[in-house]
């Protein structure tokens, strides 16, 4: 009887610590959004610092060079009536992806 309590106790403390897991990505992934959607120096921080780790690098850097392609696009559509936010957006977009290449 023992032995069963101790496998249900070990799946609880598996199941919690994945969870958590769960969380803390997704506070990564809306902290992400949030930094691609509002152009400063903390958001661009914030995507260096989760862009130059290495477990997440690839998908950071995907990301940030979709957002870019996107917007380059609506600029290109725009022409001389380009929007300055999206200007605006795009050097932010640029930046962040030279800091995590430089990293």
């Amino acid at each position: 009887m023992a032995w069963g309590c101790e496998d249900s106790l070990q799946q609880q403390t598996q199941q919690q610590a994945q969870l958590q897991t769960q969380q803390q990505l997704g506070i990564m992934v809306q902290s992400i959004a949030n930094a691609i959607d509002s152009p400063s120096l903390t958001s661009v921080e914030a995507l260096v610092r989760y862009g130059t780790d290495s477990r997440y690098y690839v998908m950071i850097r995907g990301w940030i060079v979709q957002e870019l392609t996107g917007v380059e696009s609506q600029l290109a559509a725009q022409g001389d009536n380009a929007d300055p936010t999206l200007v605006n957006k795009a050097k932010h977009l640029k930046i962040s992806l030279r800091r995590i290449d430089l990293e």
